[in-house]
C-alpha cells in the first residue's frame, strides 16, 4: 500500500437497519479533490480493489473513494456483524435497531434492494463531499458498471430524480448490460419466472473461466482461491442483473439520461465476459451532452487488475477525467499514455453534444 493514501474500514447501518461493511481510500498529504462512491461487480467484494484505489487516492489525483460490500457479497454477506460484535452493542446503546445478516450469502434481494442501498450510500456521501466543497461521482464496476447505468436512468424512483442530482458525474467500467457469450433467452426467462414464484432467494452456479478476467495470471489465482468470489448467485439477483442488463441496451434508457450529468466508460476491448459492444453503443446514443468512451485495446473484462502499465494509465484515464470535472486543471500522471482520445467537455445546459469515443492501447 502506497504511504501517500490512507485506508479506513468502518461497518456502516445502513437501509433497513442493516450493517455494511466498507472501505475509504483517501488522500494522507492533501485535501480530497473530488469523491467517489465505488459499487462492485458480481461475486467480488471491495477488498480486490485495495492497490487500484490507493493509486487513485494518491497524488497526482488525491481522490477519497468509498466501496461497500453489496448485500449478498464480501464481508457484509460472508463475514457479517454478529449480535456480540462491539459495533453492534455500541449501536444498540445508541438506541438504533440493528437487522443482523443471516444467511445471505449470495442473496442480494436484487434491483428492489440494490438502488435503494445505492442512493442511501449516494445521500451519505453527497453530504460529506459538500462539507469540504467537493463534487461527487458515482463508479461502478462489471454488475455495479450496470447499476450505475440504470441508477440515472430508472423511470421511477429509487433513485430519486434529486438524488441523481447531487452527482457530478457516473463512470462505469467494463459494464454488464449484455454479455459477450449471452446465457439463451430460456434461461433467463425461466429464472425470472422462478424468482416470480418465490424462489428467488435459490441459489444457482454461475460457471467463470477465471482465466479471463485479465492477463494478470497471479490476480486471476486470487480471485479464484477467494472464498467471497465463488461463482454462484441468487435466481433474483442474476435474473435482475441479466434483464436489468438487457434494458440498458435500449433507446428509451439512453434518452433517459439526463443531459447534463457527464459519462464515462471504459471497457477492455477483448473481454469475453461482459460486451464491450453493448458499452460503445450505450455511450454512442446516451443522451449525455458530456461523454466518453474508452475502448482499451486487447484487454480483457478486469482492466484494472491487468499488467502494468495498464492499471496506472486506467487511473490516469479516471483521475484526469475526474479532475476536469471538478473545474480544476486536469495534470500530468507521467505513466505511459497512447490514448487517442480524451474526454469531452460541454457545460451544462449547452446545445451541442460532445462525444469521444476512442481506443486506448494501455
Amino acid at each position: 500500500m502506497s504511504d501517500q493514501a490512507i485506508l479506513t474500514e468502518e461497518w456502516v447501518l445502513g437501509p433497513e437497519d442493516t450493517p455494511f461493511y466498507t472501505k475509504r481510500w483517501a488522500p494522507k498529504t492533501a485535501e480530497p479533490e473530488a469523491y467517489i462512491l465505488f459499487v462492485h461487480g458480481f461475486a467480488e467484494h471491495v477488498s480486490r480493489y485495495d492497490n487500484f484505489f490507493t493509486q487513485l487516492s494518491s497524488p497526482p489525483y488525491n481522490l477519497h473513494i468509498t466501496a461497500f460490500d453489496q448485500r449478498g457479497h464480501g464481508k457484509t454477506a460472508h463475514e457479517p456483524l454478529t449480535a456480540t460484535s462491539a459495533q453492534v452493542s455500541a449501536w444498540k446503546k445508541e438506541g438504533k435497531v440493528v437487522n443482523l445478516a443471516k444467511n445471505t450469502k449470495r442473496r442480494t434481494g436484487g434491483w428492489a434492494k440494490v438502488f435503494p442501498d445505492i442512493e442511501w450510500f449516494v445521500k451519505r456521501e453527497s453530504a460529506l463531499a459538500k462539507e469540504k466543497g467537493k463534487k461527487l461521482f458515482l463508479y461502478g464496476f462489471s454488475m455495479g458498471g450496470g447499476e450505475v447505468l440504470a441508477f440515472a436512468t430508472r423511470p421511477a424512483a429509487p433513485p430519486s430524480k434529486d438524488t441523481v442530482g447531487l452527482l457530478g458525474g457516473i463512470i462505469a467500467g467494463g459494464p454488464l448490460i449484455r454479455q459477450t457469450k449471452p446465457a439463451s433467452g430460456i434461461q433467463v426467462k425461466a429464472g425470472s419466472l422462478a424468482a416470480g414464484l418465490g424462489l428467488g432467494n435459490m441459489l444457482i452456479p454461475t460457471p467463470l473461466d477465471y482465466n479471463q478476467l485479465s492477463h494478470n495470471q497471479e490476480s486471476n489465482d486470487r480471485c479464484k482461491a477467494d472464498p467471497m468470489c465463488e461463482q454462484s448467485g441468487s435466481l433474483r439477483g442474476v435474473a435482475d442483473m441479466l434483464n436489468g442488463g438487457i434494458t440498458l441496451d435500449t433507446a428509451t434508457t439512453w434518452n433517459a439520461w439526463p443531459t447534463g450529468l457527464p459519462l464515462l466508460i471504459y471497457h477492455g476491448e477483448e473481454d469475453k465476459i461482459c460486451s464491450p459492444d453493448a458499452a460503445k453503443r450505450f455511450g454512442e446514443n446516451a443522451a449525455a451532452n458530456d461523454k466518453t468512451v474508452e475502448i482499451i485495446k486487447g484487454m480483457y473484462h478486469e482492466v484494472h487488475n491487468e499488467l502494468s502499465p495498464t492499471p496506472e494509465n486506467l487511473a490516469k484515464i479516471i483521475g484526469e477525467w475526474v479532475l476536469k470535472h471538478t473545474d480544476n486543471t486536469p495534470v500530468s500522471a507521467g505513466a505511459q499514455n497512447t490514448s487517442e482520445a480524451g474526454a469531452g467537455t460541454v457545460e451544462e445546459g449547452a446545445q451541442s453534444q460532445s462525444t469521444s469515443v476512442g481506443n486506448s492501447k494501455l
